[in-house]
């Protein structure tokens, strides 16, 4: 008996290994060219765990600007230039916005927040409940929100400008704090900066290689939390509850502010009110879950993205004095002495424009952007990319496509006006394209402008009175952050009248 379970099982397997087979080696199944898988794992051990799209981007000479792979049995195509990029996630979007299915992520409470959410009805919904907030028109409103956190980073720098790593953080989850939940954030010590933090940090911590595994082998998350292979579970279930706690507390704290009528008009009070015109206690389950994962996710991804584009800007001036001595010599013959730098002021500055979008070329905050999911087979350039694929546009190499990449040069983009601006590209392609980049793309402006207008960035010096040149170095995970590094930051004292002056204006 027990034979003849085991010759069915045998033939069970023969026969699925060679119907794949049959199908890989049909004429329509002419995938774009990549490294040869090995059988059942693929290319599993050939794609690394940190920093994949530096491989990603050397198999560009080899294999061309398509790089077709599996991961196991899933089917994975990695897109190296802006051309296949646009081509496929942007003029072909109706079949590659989905989502992959991440099981992990599931297990994790992330299953409705906005980036990670399945193609549909849902998603619809959660993108119109953004761009209310951050399209071009209504980003305007927000403007005084943007002014006054700008004035408090620049006060913070004042009294303790050794923090600016403090400073950024609490600037970036002060602004989003305020506009989603109408909360004022004073210092990074705030009970909700902590929660979402504590989020953050434990969803980094668990999305390991072992753990990820149950997205290419979905049979492990059957297996009892328990078992030796199970510690991905029992890390999803801590996750999971500092994500529910994430969503939950400034939800609720909204909730009974306009219980109570003193709720300030924030994203979540409007949605609710919208949801809800007969008041908070006639909101239905649905549209609160939908609201906690918009509101939440918004703050979870501006917060960091913010932050690693500020600290990338900063790591670059004070590697490259030349570069900061020339924008502020821009800044001063157009800002006078007694005043600080608006919007107003962005199409006078053209060379600052260009050392943010050398900023983000030269370390793009989420390399591979967030991967996408073919809801149906597709043909592109006679090569087949079958129903299911998970498609990754490779981020760092379409924006390493210029002369000497490795070079920090703003003058790149005054002497080549065709180059695309990194600004628009680490925003992600198509439908899937982040709703909230003007509004990300006005602070970082902002920052950076107070910054050179009012600060002297430079190298640190040791003890001695040498001067300390730090290393471009950066931390491997989704977000590519600037690891630590020395600097000086010191408050220009000519500016300090403009900065009082300003805070007057704004009553701050």
């Amino acid at each position: 008996m027990h034979d003849i379970s085991l010759f069915c099982s045998l033939s069970v397997l023969f026969i699925l290994v060679y119907i794949k087979h049959r199908e890989l080696s049909s004429p329509q199944a002419k995938h774009p060219p990549g490294p040869k898988p090995v059988f059942l794992i693929g290319n599993v051990l050939q794609i690394p765990t940190a920093s994949p799209q530096f491989t990603f981007t050397k198999w560009l000479e080899e294999y061309g600007d398509m790089v077709y792979l599996r991961v196991f049995q899933q089917p994975m195509l990695v897109l190296n230039s802006l051309e296949s990029a646009r081509d496929l996630l942007h003029n072909r979007s109706s079949i590659y916005s989905d989502r992959p299915n991440f099981i992990l992520l599931r297990l994790m409470g992330w299953e409705n927040a906005s980036p990670q959410v399945r193609y549909g009805p849902q998603f619809r919904r959660h993108r119109r409940f953004i761009q209310q907030t951050f399209n071009q028109s209504a980003i305007e409103e927000l403007r005084p929100i943007q002014e006054k956190q700008i004035s408090y980073l620049l006060q913070d720098i004042v009294g303790s400008p050794a923090q600016i790593d403090d400073h950024l953080r609490r600037f970036s989850a002060g602004i989003i704090m305020k506009v989603t939940y109408g909360a004022d954030v004073k210092s990074i010590n705030d009970p909700l900066v902590q929660i979402a933090h504590h989020a953050e940090l434990l969803t980094i911590e668990s999305g390991t290689p072992s753990a990820t595994l149950v997205d290419y082998i979905p049979a492990l998350k059957y297996i009892p939390v328990w078992a030796p292979l199970a510690g991905f579970k029992r890390n999803a279930a801590l996750v999971k509850e500092a994500v529910d706690t994430m969503f939950n507390v400034p939800y609720e704290m909204v909730k009974s502010q306009m219980t109570s009528g003193i709720a300030s008009s924030c994203m979540t009070s409007r949605l609710i009110a919208a949801c809800s015109p007969a008041g908070v206690t006639f909101l239905s389950p649905e549209d609160e879950e939908d609201i906690k994962a918009v509101a939440g996710t918004m703050h979870s991804a501006s917060d960091d993205t913010t932050r690693c584009v500020l600290s990338t800007f900063i790591l670059a001036m004070v590697l490259h004095p030349q570069v900061f001595e020339r924008a502020q010599a821009e800044m001063d013959r157009v800002i006078d002495l007694d005043r600080l730098p608006n919007l107003e002021d962005r199409d006078s500055l053209p060379y600052l424009e260009c050392v943010l979008k050398e900023a983000c070329r030269w370390n793009v905050p989420i390399p591979l952007g967030m991967p996408h999911r073919l809801v149906d087979d597709d043909i592109y350039r006679d090569y087949y990319i079958p129903k299911g694929t998970t498609v990754m546009a490779n981020i760092h190499a379409i924006l390493q496509n210029c002369s000497q990449p490795q070079l920090f040069r703003p003058e790149r983009y005054m002497e080549d006006s065709h180059l695309p601006d990194p600004r628009d590209v680490i925003f992600g392609f198509g439908r899937r394209r982040c709703p909230g980049r003007h509004f990300a793309n006005r602070n970082v402006w902002l920052v950076a402008a107070s910054l050179v207008c009012a600060t002297i960035i430079g190298k640190a010096e040791d003890d001695a009175g040498n001067e300390i040149t730090p290393e471009a170095k950066f931390l491997d995970g989704f977000v590519r952050h600037p690891a630590s590094f020395p600097y000086s930051i010191k408050f220009r004292p000519e500016k300090i009248s403009a900065l009082n002056n300003w805070n007057a204006a704004l009553d701050v």
